[in-house]
């Protein structure tokens, strides 16, 4: 016999697309035009952010199939070489799992400092199978301004991020 208060306790409905939208959001964010000359060339990782938050502190509600989904359509949408995405950021949620949440679930700052290790790997990677792909060495500038950018914006996805999460846990 099923337990019907057991499931409800297990179940979040319409809470559980959640983390996919947010996701979902940040990848508009990036690809929409603006025309501030510097945004426009170093956008930064924001579905790293995405990602990464909602693997340290709700990973039930983000399974690698939508972590593919979301990394190939930002890789469709941004031009990227297809499959790029999926492939670092499920790599980063595998990493993430494989520490644990007690490992990684600490303070802000603690956090912060796993994720600037974590996006500088990232955008090396990035960069470095980029230049593989288009047969010529980019600008490692870009690149490292978008680093840059994305240890600057954290503080603030997250935040916000941080907001909707209390929608799921209520």
């Amino acid at each position: 016999m099923v337990n019907i208060s057991q499931s409800k306790e297990n179940s979040y409905g319409f809470k559980a697309v959640i983390p996919f939208l947010t996701i979902l959001f940040l990848i508009i964010i990036m690809v929409l035009p603006y025309k501030i000359p510097l945004i426009s060339d170093i956008m930064p990782f924001l579905t790293l952010i995405g990602v990464y938050y909602w693997s340290v502190f709700k990973p039930e509600l983000l399974p690698i199939g939508v972590v593919f989904i979301l990394g190939l359509l930002q890789d469709v949408l941004l031009g990227s070489p297809l499959g790029l995405m999926p492939l670092l950021l499920i790599v980063v949620q595998q990493f993430i799992y494989m520490q644990g949440r007690q490992f990684l679930e600490r303070d802000f700052l603690f956090n912060w400092f796993v994720f600037v290790m974590i996006v500088s790997g990232f955008g090396f990677l990035s960069w470095g199978i980029a230049s593989i792909y288009f047969k010529t060495l980019l600008d490692y500038w870009s690149i490292l301004g978008q680093i840059f950018l994305t240890i600057a914006f954290y503080p603030i996805i997250t935040g916000l991020l941080g907001i909707t999460r209390k929608l799921v846990d209520r």
